[in-house]
């Protein structure tokens, strides 16, 4: 059974992370399957989606990449492809994509709520982006969509101290379009879903179109598959399996 819930309202599909055990955390599998499901839309359906919400099923929005998972996980061989495919395919789908996040976003889960359009969160939301806690590295089009949507100083203290940022402050900066529950999220979904559809995805396309995309500069890539193939990336994994704080090296 997928962790990605398909269900439809009228005019609005809702795609539900069901994994909270794992606090929602993402797989390859289950990025392919939200990709899937919004690759899926079209204009001319004649039963016509207009509008996604996607949202989290208990505590957590999204913990992000599955830590803990060595095939589909974070560390699996593919899962940074399925990743950007399924962001990909988020910001190429014809109709806007809402995130409906009343709970922790994190890491990967904060990268999915980049790449929708629009944002409704709850007050016990919550954005992290830890890659300096862990020895990771980000693509170029993560760094600089943080920066674009949050603002340059709140994007460095996300990225490079890996501060947490509440849902009040996210209203703040405006990275928040609609403070409310996830029933909030749901009508503001309806509503939006009875716009023209042609004018929306003509919007999106251009409010997309920053002209950066995932690829790194040689000097950044280097700097990039460095910090994946560390001894301090090894050292982060370890000290997680052993429940304490990591010793890095800078090596």
């Amino acid at each position: 059974m997928s962790a990605i819930v398909r269900t439809a309202e009228d005019k609005v599909l809702i795609l539900t992370i069901d994994r909270d055990e794992r606090r929602n955390a993402l797989t390859a599998d289950m990025c392919m399957d939200i990709a899937e499901a919004v690759n899926a839309i079209s204009l001319e359906d004649d039963a016509p989606i207009r509008a996604v919400l996607i949202r989290g099923e208990g505590a957590a929005f999204c913990a992000g990449a599955d830590l803990g998972d060595d095939a589909g996980g974070v560390f699996g061989d593919n899962f940074h492809t399925c990743l950007q495919h399924m962001l990909t395919s988020l910001m190429n789908c014809p109709v806007p994509i809402i995130a409906d996040i009343q709970g922790p976003a994190v890491g990967a889960g904060v990268q999915l709520a980049l790449a929708c359009d629009l944002r409704v969160v709850g007050p016990n939301a919550w954005f992290q982006v830890p890659p300096a806690k862990l020895g990771f590295a980000l693509d170029n089009w993560t760094i600089r969509r943080t920066v674009e949507l949050l603002g340059g100083s709140i994007a460095r203290g996300v990225l490079i101290a890996a501060q947490k940022i509440d849902a009040q402050q996210a209203h703040n900066v405006g990275f928040v379009h609609v403070q409310g529950d996830a029933a909030a999220a749901l009508q503001f979904a309806h509503e939006v879903s009875g716009n023209a559809p042609l004018s929306m995805k003509h919007l999106k396309s251009v409010l997309n179109d920053e002209g950066f995309g995932f690829e790194l500069s040689a000097k950044q890539h280097q700097d990039y598959l460095a910090a994946w193939k560390s001894e301090d990336a090894k050292e982060a994994r370890l000290a997680r399996s052993e429940k304490r704080q990591p010793e890095f090296k800078g090596r």
